[in-house]
């Protein structure tokens, strides 16, 4: 046997066959909780996890499974990983929390009994009456030597268990999975512009990569949604609606399916801009009253299009009443004005309000002679919140974007430069960020920082830098893994 060692698994994202160990070990724990050990379910899934489980032991000689922040890991690579779904692996993790457990160990000398004995075992626990050393002797106790439990990090040693190699690997895996979308984007509008068929399956599967992805690390994705000067901006601004649109969903706690129509149905919100004329999209200068009228057009547009062009479903059906009801403001103004009373736009439409006003005022369209900072952005539309947003959503997208948002460049005290990547849930004022040079220059090997941490008190940040004053330009900074 070869055996791989863990230094050697940091080297890339864990794959398919690390994904399937894990969503058949959380979903054979679940079903240990529901049914006898000789039911014919149980002994299907344990003979699935088992299998799933030894051709990795086989390479690494024991299976380590951890829970890290939210995100899962094998062999201390990461795992792209669903914790929402059918496997139930959020309501195990927080009962591993209640009890101190940060993962699991396996040997390569477990058997199958074993196996089968630790799921009965662990599904007869209380949190309540357990904790990490009771379970650890009772394991003893009952033969199983195989497994061992982890115990979970203290508060403040995530940030350390999550690897500057670890948070690389998910850096590049966002921007492979963002730039897949912009090139779906790109083939949906080549469709719709000569009314050929749209791949709807393959629109389906990135919209659950880029779920997936925001289920394990949100903060990559928003980071690249942050860059406003991309060479197209139609793809980006979908692109962009589709990350900032999920990434509240998941914060909302919707499920798969709901997730998925939301996701698919902001790709297709700007759709009927398609059908406009091209002059008029391409504008360089600030739309008159004419060309506002023609603009006003593309919700109605979009809506009969994703109607005629594609096959009804439920996804067809949200992404046609996204697209029409997107513009429609919280006080039933906006456009277009074409119903006989005033009914309530969905959850969906609502989202994606917020997100596409955000992402143009940020980006500075066309059709706007320049961007606005995000923070003034936010403060603009809380001002219009009553008439334009929903307040709740709108406060929460707020919490998302932070003091500094994901993509800043900031001046610290220490006179470094750094890009904000991504923002701390207990002080926002002390994000994450990648040191990127000093009143020296540009560094050559940027240095990862987390603020909040104690050694680092000597550098906290002072202000925003806007790049171009600089001469920088803060897509290389965030393209650069």
């Amino acid at each position: 046997m070869s055996v791989t060692t863990a230094q050697d698994a940091l080297r890339s994202i864990a794959g398919k066959e690390e994904e399937r160990f894990l969503s058949a070990f959380f979903v054979l724990y679940k079903t240990a909780r529901l049914v006898d050990k000789d039911n014919k379910t149980f002994l299907n899934q344990s003979e699935k996890f088992y299998n799933t489980l030894m051709p990795i032991c086989d390479k690494f000689g024991s299976v380590n499974l951890k829970n890290i922040s939210g995100r899962f890991f094998v062999n201390e690579s990461i795992v792209r990983f669903d914790g929402s779904g059918l496997s139930g692996a959020d309501s195990i993790i927080t009962e591993w929390n209640e009890l101190g457990i940060g993962g699991v160990s396996f040997n390569e000398e477990i058997s199958k009994d074993e196996a089968e004995r630790f799921f009965i075992f662990m599904a007869k626990i209380k949190p309540n009456a357990e904790n990490l050393e009771s379970l650890s002797l009772k394991l003893k106790a009952n033969n199983l030597a195989a497994v061992q439990l982890f115990s979970k990090a203290a508060d403040g040693e995530d940030a350390e268990l999550l690897t500057e190699e670890a948070r690389r690997q998910l850096r590049t895996q966002a921007r492979s999975t963002f730039f897949k979308a912009m090139e779906v984007v790109q083939e949906i509008v080549v469709s719709t512009k000569s009314d050929s068929e749209i791949n709807i399956s393959k629109t389906k599967r990135v919209v659950h990569s880029l779920l997936d992805q925001i289920s394990q690390d949100e903060s990559s994705l928003i980071e690249l949604a942050s860059i406003k000067n991309f060479d197209d901006y139609t793809f980006a601004h979908s692109t962009n609606v589709a990350v900032y649109s999920l990434t509240i969903g998941v914060r909302l706690g919707l499920d798969r399916a709901r997730l998925s129509q939301l996701g698919f149905s902001a790709l297709f919100h700007d759709i009927g801009k398609v059908k406009l004329p091209t002059d008029l999209i391409n504008k360089p200068d600030a739309y008159d009253e004419n060309d506002w009228i023609q603009m006003q057009r593309h919700p109605l547009l979009g809506a009969k299009t994703i109607l005629r062009n594609m096959k009804f479903d439920v996804h067809t059906a949200r992404a046609a009443r996204g697209a029409f009801e997107h513009h429609i403001n919280n006080d039933f103004t906006g456009y277009p004005m074409l119903r006989l009373e005033k009914v309530e736009t969905t959850l969906f439409s609502k989202i994606i309000s917020i997100v596409d006003s955000f992402d143009a005022l940020t980006s500075g369209r066309v059709y706007l002679k320049k961007s606005i900072e995000p923070e003034d952005v936010i403060k603009k539309m809380q001002y219009q919140m009553k008439i334009k947003f929903d307040e709740f959503l709108l406060k929460l997208f707020n919490d998302i974007i932070g003091v500094y948002p994901v993509g800043s460049l900031v001046l610290l005290t220490t006179d470094e430069i750094a890009l904000v990547l991504s923002n701390n849930k207990t002080d926002k004022s002390k994000p994450f960020v990648k040191i990127v040079g000093d009143k020296n220059g540009i560094h050559q090997s940027p240095i990862w920082f987390d603020l909040a941490s104690e050694e680092n008190n000597d550098r906290k940040i002072v202000r925003k830098i806007d790049p171009e004053n600089h001469g920088l330009d803060i897509k290389d900074f965030i393209l650069e893994v």
